[in-house]
């Protein structure tokens, strides 16, 4: 029993003695975390006053550096590096003032030694916004399959609306060539027998251009015409090869022209198009000045190289004589075929009265299209041809033309009128098919080895815009892109180069 009690006492004391031991730790604990706190402030406090006291105190000549050369790259212990303004690492030791706000500097299209261009816009925004014409809606459509067929698809549904007394209908195909009755191979046009065609048929072609007709016969059998439609395909020739020359790159060349379109015109009024262009590293000229007043001068000044009066004196009343002056005719001799398509052909700008080609000029010639029949409507701003627009005949005519020749040389002139002519032309209404023109194109592949060159030969000449003093300058500046095939550039830089330095001088 003396010893049970003895032991509990000693148990008793031994956890007493365990509470204090945990009593006098936490204590010391506390402490310690306390003093360490304390502590830190106060060296952080120190070191904090000692940085800024060194900064602020001025800088005595700098002691001698210690270099440390442990390995090819030396390292420089110095004082702490001080803060220096970038004027005083970078000064500015020129007087110019860049500033845009406060610029006196004159804006400049071409900006060169000897020629100095202001840029005078005319705000061909203020147009008012119109409906696009009509040329009515197709109803029958011919796909090209393979290199001389065409396949027909008669759209029912749509032909229905064109009936009036009848419910049925019947459609025939005819070939449309130039008159063989001599001095009036350019008035006139002669057609073949109309042929009957139905839905799904295939066409053989036999010339580049298909008339096709539909009728129906009211109650006395009377037959009316319902609808008539015309078509442009390139029926491939075969190209007689030249002999051999020293010329072991052959690009192909398609010219695209619009009429009275100053650069500052095709930029605010055909803006998608010009947005394609750049976005696909067009080159474009600011530059590009007209050398005549008018559309003939200027055009066979960039055909043939020589002015209005020697042009005048070896040409006028006999061009056909002059045809081998022209630049499509130099291409023929190096066995490119060629092609020449203008619309509007009644206008008596380009190739008409004493300039007018009786004989063909070029291996495919669009003027048979047209005379077939050009009809104005919209308001007189559209022109059509068919129910197709004049303008869109051509593009669609161009763009068969290069695909049909794409693995061979050719050679293409195609200038639109009838977007852009008359003060009340819309280019506005060509600016889209111009944007699907250039993207079937590079589509296609033909850019691989093609130059495009679009381009126009003066300004609007007449009208309310010539009334505002910036016309001086607009009317003489018509716009130029070009397209330059990767393969020329990558063979070429120095010429590519000069192209691309061409954009910023006066050029015509």
């Amino acid at each position: 029993m003396f010893f049970l009690k003895i032991s509990k006492c000693f148990l008793l004391r031994g956890s007493r003695l365990q509470k204090l031991k945990r009593k006098i730790s936490m204590k010391q604990y506390k402490i310690a975390v306390g003093t360490l706190i304390i502590g830190s402030a106060f060296i952080t406090l120190f070191l904090y006053c000692r940085n800024r006291y060194l900064l602020d105190k001025p800088h005595a000549p700098r002691a001698r550096l210690k270099t440390i050369a442990s390995s090819p790259a030396q390292y420089i212990v110095n004082k702490p590096m001080r803060h220096m303004p970038l004027d005083e690492i970078y000064p500015d030791k020129s007087n110019d003032d860049y500033s845009f706000e406060f610029s006196t500097k004159r804006a400049e299209m071409i900006d060169t030694p000897g020629c100095q261009i202001p840029v005078a816009l005319i705000n061909y925004r203020e147009e008012t916004s119109k409906k696009p014409g009509s040329c009515g809606r197709r109803a029958v459509f011919l796909k090209k399959i393979g290199i001389d067929k065409v396949q027909v698809s008669i759209k029912s549904r749509i032909m229905k609306k064109y009936l009036r007394k009848s419910i049925t209908y019947h459609c025939c195909y005819k070939f449309i060539s130039r008159s063989n009755q001599p001095g009036h191979e350019h008035i006139n046009i002669k057609y073949t027998n109309c042929q009957h065609v139905e839905d799904g048929a295939t066409v053989l072609l036999e010339t580049d251009f298909i008339n096709i007709k539909c009728f129906e016969h009211d109650k006395r059998n009377t037959t009316h015409v319902i609808y008539n439609d015309v078509y442009g395909f390139i029926k491939k020739i075969n190209v007689t090869k030249p002999e051999a020359t020293d010329c072991k790159e052959k690009y192909n060349v398609l010219m695209l022209g619009m009429d009275s379109m100053s650069l500052p015109h095709v930029v605010q009024t055909m803006s998608r198009t010009v947005n394609f262009l750049k976005d696909n590293y067009w080159p474009g000229f600011r530059g590009f000045h007209k050398v005549g007043d008018n559309t003939l001068p200027n055009l066979m000044a960039t055909f043939t190289g020589k002015n209005i009066s020697t042009i005048s004196q070896i040409c006028s009343g006999k061009m056909d004589d002059c045809n081998d002056l022209l630049i499509w005719s130099t291409f023929k001799e190096a066995g490119y075929v060629t092609a020449y398509g203008e619309d509007y052909i009644k206008l008596p700008d380009t190739f008409s009265k004493d300039y007018v080609f009786k004989r063909q000029p070029t291996d495919h010639y669009m003027r048979t299209l047209f005379l077939s029949g050009e009809t104005v409507t919209g308001g007189q701003n559209l022109l059509c041809a068919g129910k197709e627009s004049s303008g869109q005949q051509i593009l669609n005519f161009a763009f068969d033309f290069s695909n049909t020749y794409r693995n061979e040389s050719f050679f293409g002139v195609f200038w639109l009128n009838s977007y852009s002519h008359n003060p009340n032309s819309r280019p506005q209404n060509a600016d889209k098919m111009f944007e699907n023109f250039f993207n079937q194109l590079t589509y296609s592949g033909v850019l691989s080895n093609t130059f495009i060159i679009f381009f126009s030969d003066h300004g609007i000449r007449f009208g309310d815009h010539r009334l505002k003093v910036e016309s001086y300058y607009d009317e003489r500046m018509p716009f130029l892109f070009m397209w330059i095939p990767t393969e020329f550039r990558s063979k070429n830089p120095d010429l590519y180069k000069a192209i691309v330095i061409n954009q910023f001088r006066r050029m015509s």
